[in-house]
């Protein structure tokens, strides 16, 4: 067995776990927001044209415009406002809309423009959504493969002392690129294949010596675990490093050195 550290795949969860977290608190808030409209909705029982539109502007955060507009509407001879809960960038316009209201409390009301900005809640939860499934499957994926790394420890075979290279795994965090170790390996057949290791959640992109280990099962080389620094539990034995030096037989070579030395016998 060897001395194999998750620690970088099990920081790689955290990041996930936090996605789960923010997707779910997302997706309730905006759960509470539709079922909010749709008893606010189910109140109007009756509908008017506004008779004047009032197009408001004020500056975000940002600095853009943002419109929101406030309908004018009578009912029974008196004259009531019903201002959108929302705002857009875009100009509503001064167009007069439908207005809903409640029949035994006229200034509760709903715009037109209200309701259709709020079919954009219902797409805007596919967000959340997308948030919550990717990070089901990543944390799904990740336990599959430390299941995959525990068993590899107990049959695996060790390789020390690994030359690689660093590449882009195409993820960023922060702002900061993410990278993986990738190492070309020679199987005992002779081929040579490229190992691409997990990305580097934990942002490690060296170790003291320059070079990775490798833990694999060369019958099937697609399992596999690279790392900077893995040992075997009972001590490393010198066939585990890679490309090990050449065993000079010093006999064959003292022979050699007797033959290539001078004749002074005469």
């Amino acid at each position: 067995m060897y001395d194999i550290n998750l620690t970088n795949i099990k920081k790689g969860n955290k990041m996930y776990y936090l996605l789960l977290g923010i997707g779910i608190v997302v997706l309730i808030i905006l759960m509470f927001v539709i079922v909010n409209n749709y008893l606010t909705a189910k109140q109007m029982d009756a509908s008017t044209t506004s008779t004047k539109v009032v197009v408001n502007s004020e500056l975000d955060n940002d600095g853009k415009t943002m419109y929101s507009p406030t309908y004018y509407y009578v009912v029974n001879g008196q004259e009531y406002t019903c201002s959108s809960s929302s705002s857009s960038s875009k100009n509503p316009g001064t167009s007069n809309k439908k207005v809903y209201y409640e029949t035994s409390n006229p200034s509760n009301c709903l715009t037109e423009y209200s309701k259709s900005s709020n079919k954009m809640i219902y797409i805007l939860t596919i967000i959340p959504l997308v948030l919550i499934a990717l990070s089901i499957f990543e944390l799904s994926k990740a336990s599959k493969r430390i299941k995959a790394i525990k068993k590899l420890n107990q049959t695996g075979k060790l390789v020390k002392n690994l030359p690689y290279r660093l590449e882009d795994a195409n993820m960023e965090i922060n702002g900061v690129s993410i990278q993986k170790i990738v190492v070309d390996y020679t199987l005992p057949t002779g081929s040579t294949i490229t190992l691409e290791g997990d990305p580097r959640y934990d942002r490690k992109v060296g170790d003291a010596d320059g070079l990775v280990d490798l833990v694999i099962d060369e019958n099937d080389p697609s399992n596999y675990f690279l790392d900077f620094e893995i040992n075997r539990l009972s001590g490393n034995l010198p066939t585990d490093y890679y490309q090990n030096p050449p065993q000079v037989n010093t006999q064959v070579s003292n022979q050699t050195n007797q033959f290539n030395q001078p004749n002074n016998m005469f």
